[in-house]
């Protein structure tokens, strides 16, 4: 069945996706992710404050999944969120069009902006969960898209490397909500 992120936008001009399979029961997973934090991220952190240098604004310890860069406008607790923005991610201060629904974000037309949808997907297993992220971005206009693409070709690893923060983060976090220790690697394993 396809995802919400899919129907709403089969067409695109960039994706990004990453998936980590977690070992902690799933309810714990989805209140790891719902309540993760810029302070909890060991590598995003420090590539966020870079990206904001000079600004003020910056809070790192307010829950992403409600005050980050995306406004979250759909859940399907504790299953799946999709968020949205519509934004110029290339300013050096980003000017955002704010949207607080899939409607308003679909009907949004403008010329000169892209508009993302990053979707959350936790899925069950037999032991543990798989959680997935996937990011589309669609510009509006082709001068815009130029623009994006060399914003992307510039920005593209570090932000796959905030997505495999966010998934470690999470990991870590619900594991250690489960009462999970790792077992000590014994001497002669690591040779």
């Amino acid at each position: 069945m396809p995802t919400l992120l899919e129907t709403t936008m089969p067409v695109y001009h960039f994706s990004e996706r990453h998936s980590r399979v977690l070992s902690a029961e799933p309810s714990l997973v989805w209140d790891a992710l719902t309540g993760l934090t810029l302070d909890q991220l060991t590598i995003a952190k420090p590539l966020v404050i870079l990206r904001h240098l000079g600004r003020r604004d910056t809070v790192t310890s307010r829950p992403l999944f409600t005050d980050g860069p995306i406004t979250i406008i759909e859940v399907q607790a504790p299953r799946y969120a999709l968020g949205a923005s519509i934004a110029r991610p290339w300013q050096r201060t980003p000017s955002r069009v704010e949207v607080s629904s899939l409607e308003e974000f679909a009907a949004f037309d403008e010329p000169g902006w892209v508009k993302y949808l990053t979707d959350f997907h936790l899925r069950g297993r037999a032991t543990g969960a798989v959680l997935s992220t996937e990011t589309r971005g669609y510009s509006t206009d082709r001068l815009t898209r130029r623009k994006f693409a060399l914003y992307w070709t510039a920005i593209h690893a570090g932000s796959a490397i905030i997505r495999r923060d966010m998934l470690a983060t999470v990991d870590r976090i619900s594991r250690r909500e489960q009462g999970w220790r790792p077992t000590p690697a014994r001497a002669d394993s690591l040779m």
